[in-house]
């Protein structure tokens, strides 16, 4: 003998681990800006709502993914950060579960005032933003869309976007 004492080894049971419900399909969600811009020293920020619509609990992690119509302008296009900025600082992505008719966020940041060379109007103004989230595929498209005013021109072209976050609202820096 060794000496060594014998070592117990417990594993949890399936009542003791909390069960975690499978990631949202496209049809349980749905997305909209919560309220128009709002501003900070020269940064914007724009809350966006998911809604869980259905009846299951269902699970949401990562980062949205915007495409922002229109979005080019002569040889400027738009460029969407992922991290956060001014009004919705960054948060690490958690996993975030979202019951019968619960709901999470993300936010959008952009400075006002970075390029005001571009004119202010039509040619320079964000109509409709795009939002797909990691949800899981099904036959529906993966798009929530959402109408937004901003001038992306004055944002210099660039808006940076937070993780998906618990709640009705990001987190406000």
């Amino acid at each position: 003998m060794c000496g060594l004492a014998p070592v117990l080894i417990t594993v949890p049971s399936a009542a003791s681990s909390p069960r975690i419900p499978p990631r949202c399909t496209y049809d349980q969600l749905e997305v909209a800006v919560a309220w128009g811009p709002g501003a900070a020293a020269g940064n914007i920020g724009i809350p966006f709502l998911i809604a869980n619509v259905s009846r299951s609990a269902c699970s949401i992690e990562g980062y949205p993914k915007l495409e922002i119509a229109p979005g080019t302008y002569k040889k400027g296009t738009m460029r969407v950060i992922r991290g956060g900025g001014m009004v919705f600082p960054s948060v690490k992505p958690r996993l975030v579960v979202l019951k019968p008719g619960g709901d999470a966020s993300f936010g959008l940041d952009y400075g006002d005032a970075s390029n005001q060379q571009d004119p202010y109007g039509a040619p320079c103004m964000v109509q409709n933003i795009y939002v797909s989230l990691p949800v899981r595929v099904s036959q529906f498209p993966q798009n929530y869309e959402t109408t937004v005013n901003f001038n992306f021109c004055y944002a210099n072209f660039e808006v940076a976007v937070t993780s998906l976050q618990a709640g009705p609202l990001p987190k406000e820096g």
